[in-house]
């Protein structure tokens, strides 16, 4: 069992990391060009989207 302080801090560290991961992507893609490829923010929803 962890604090909320801590489990905040913990929460802030995944965003952050969730965050940057989708930075790499997104310069990966476009170092590859544009065609067929989505939005950081599109890239984003569907990792958030619930999966079936």
């Amino acid at each position: 069992m962890i604090d909320m302080g801590e489990d905040q801090r913990l929460r802030q560290i995944a965003e952050g990391v969730e965050e940057a991961w989708l930075k790499q992507l997104a310069d990966e893609a476009e170092s590859e060009g544009t065609e067929g490829s989505i939005t950081l923010e599109e890239m984003a929803a569907l990792l958030r989207a619930p999966q079936d």
